[in-house]
């Protein structure tokens, strides 16, 4: 370049300036900046022996397992204890509504029998009685139906909650991040259901145990 500038000649004063635009253009495209240079990481094609900066990525592992929360309510021990003390609660009054029904049927097939035989006053009392006998057992059926529906939904809530408990016990135990209930599909590895239904066994058993201790 240089030499092709030496033999230029010049004619007249505007070429000059020509050159020495030319010449500066030259310079800038062989010599870059230092900014330019630590961009490309070279100067003149060599590669930069300075100490280049490194970025780590960090990366976060979260662990998850899931969960058939549906199974466990119908097979944890927890759930057939509830379902027992309700049987036990509630069968002397259902044993006392079929008690009435049956009694109800009988006055209904006697009526029915001597209807023939009966004198309008008795058949109206018989009526009144079979009336009032109905009204009563209605009544109690449905203060029966009530409370046993409160009873069971109580039992339920405390089953759940002694489920959801035991799955969050597990996963402490298994240092596991998140647990899915909700699932399409999942491998046996992150399966913890079987875990928490353990869980909840040995749990029933120590509290039966501390219970035979120390009886109410």
């Amino acid at each position: 370049m240089l030499a092709m500038i030496n033999n230029i000649k010049i004619k007249d004063k505007g070429n000059i300036h020509l050159v020495f635009i030319a010449f500066i253009i030259f310079i800038l495209c062989v010599f870059p900046s230092p900014s330019q240079a630590d961009a490309k990481g070279s100067l003149f094609g060599f590669k930069a022996t300075g100490q280049q900066k490194t970025v780590k990525k960090t990366e976060t592992t979260v662990s998850v397992g899931v969960v058939n929360v549906t199974y466990l309510m119908e097979h944890a021990p927890q759930a057939e204890v509830a379902s027992n003390e309700l049987k036990r609660k509630f069968l002397p009054q259902e044993k006392a509504l079929a008690a009435s029904l049956e009694d109800i049927q009988k006055i209904e097939k006697a009526l029915d029998r001597n209807e023939r035989n009966l004198k309008v006053s008795q058949k109206r009392f018989r009526e009144r009685e079979l009336r009032s006998k109905k009204r009563t057992r209605s009544r109690s059926l449905q203060d029966f139906r009530e409370e046993l529906r409160f009873a069971r939904d109580s039992a339920l809530d405390d089953v759940q909650k002694e489920v959801f408990q035991a799955i969050d016990d597990v996963r402490k135990q298994k240092r596991i991040d998140i647990v899915l209930q909700d699932y399409v599909s999942a491998s046996k590895r992150v399966d913890i259901t079987s875990s928490v239904l353990e869980h909840l066994v040995k749990k029933l058993a120590k509290e039966q145990k501390l219970k035979e201790k120390n009886p109410e």
